[in-house]
C-alpha cells in the first residue's frame, strides 16, 4: 500500500510538472557593458524596423542623482545600432515613444523665469541625434513637491499642482491631466493631443472636482481619433462614516468635441 501511494504521488508530480511547461521559446542578445552601473529603464518603444529603442535615467556621484539619460538603439536581432548619452538634469521624465523615425521625449519642467509648469518634448532623428525642445503646455504654478501624482490607492489631493500624462497603448495620443487648487480657486483642466504634438481637444473638468478627487489610470482612444476615453478612480472628499462606505468608485469620462460625458460604476458591494 506504501508503494502505491508512492507511485500515485510520483505519478502526480510528473502530471503536474508537465501541465507547467510552456511552449515557449527564447535566446539571450549579446552581453553588452556600460559604464553607467546605476540606471533605470524608462522607456522602450519599437522603432519601426523590427527593432527597439531604450532609454535609460542614469546615476553618479557619491550621494546618487540623475545626471542623463542613455539612449539605445537595437535591430530586430538585439544587436546594438547606436548609443546616445544625452546629458541633461532637471526635468521629470514623463514618457518617450518613437514616430516617423523621430524619438521624442516628453518632460515636466517647472520654469523659474515665468513661474510655471511647462511640458516640453525633446524630440531629434534616430539616425543622427540631434535633439530640439518643444513646449506643448504650460501651467502658471509654484513649485511643489512630486507634481506627477500617480497615487492611484489613496488619492489625496487638498492644495497645489498635481498632473498626469496618460499614453493610449498603440502611442497615437496622449492626455495630460492638470489640476490646481488655492484657495476658492478649484480648476481642472484635460487636454487631448495626438503623438505629432497637435492639441486635439481641450476641456474644463472643474465642476467635477467639486466633490471628488481623480486619479486616471487607463486611456483608449478612437481609430478616427476624434474621441477618447479615460477610466480613473473617483475618490469622494467627504468624510466617510463608516469602513463600509464607498472610498472612491471608478469612472469612465468620454471626451470628444461635443463635451464631456461620464459613466459612473457604483453597483452595490463592489
Amino acid at each position: 500500500m506504501k508503494n502505491l501511494c508512492t507511485l500515485v504521488l510520483l505519478s502526480l508530480v510528473f502530471l503536474f510538472a508537465k501541465a507547467q511547461e510552456m511552449p515557449i521559446s527564447y535566446t539571450f542578445g549579446e552581453k553588452y557593458n556600460d559604464k553607467y552601473r546605476y540606471s533605470n529603464l524608462v522607456s522602450v518603444s519599437e522603432d519601426g524596423n523590427g527593432g527597439y529603442v531604450l532609454v535609460r535615467a542614469y546615476y553618479t556621484g557619491l550621494i546618487l542623482t540623475p545626471k542623463g539619460y542613455f539612449i539605445e538603439q537595437y535591430n530586430k536581432n538585439l544587436e546594438l545600432v547606436s548609443e546616445f548619452n544625452y546629458k541633461l538634469r532637471g526635468p521629470e521624465f514623463v514618457e518617450g515613444y518613437v514616430k516617423n523615425g523621430q524619438l521624442y521625449l516628453l518632460f515636466l519642467n517647472y520654469n523659474e523665469t515665468s513661474f510655471t509648469y511647462d511640458y516640453v518634448v525633446h524630440r531629434s532623428p534616430l539616425d543622427t541625434i540631434n535633439f530640439t525642445e518643444e513646449t506643448i503646455l504650460r501651467v502658471a504654478s509654484e513649485p511643489v513637491r512630486n507634481p506627477l501624482d500617480r497615487n492611484y490607492y489613496n488619492r489625496n489631493f487638498s492644495s497645489g499642482f498635481t498632473t498626469t500624462a496618460l499614453f493610449n497603448d498603440a502611442k497615437t495620443a496622449f492626455v495630460i491631466s492638470i489640476h490646481f487648487k488655492k484657495g476658492k480657486e478649484n480648476k481642472h483642466f484635460i487636454y487631448l493631443y495626438n503623438t505629432s504634438l497637435e492639441k486635439l481637444q481641450e476641456h474644463d473638468f472643474s465642476d467635477e472636482v467639486e466633490e471628488k478627487n481623480y486619479a486616471f489610470e487607463n486611456l483608449a482612444i478612437s481609430k478616427s481619433m476624434d474621441r477618447a476615453y479615460l477610466v480613473g478612480k473617483a475618490y469622494y472628499k467627504k468624510k466617510r462614516f463608516s469602513a463600509l462606505e464607498r472610498k472612491f468608485q471608478y469612472e469612465i469620462i468620454s471626451l470628444s468635441a461635443n463635451g464631456l460625458r461620464t459613466q459612473i460604476f457604483d453597483d452595490p458591494d463592489k
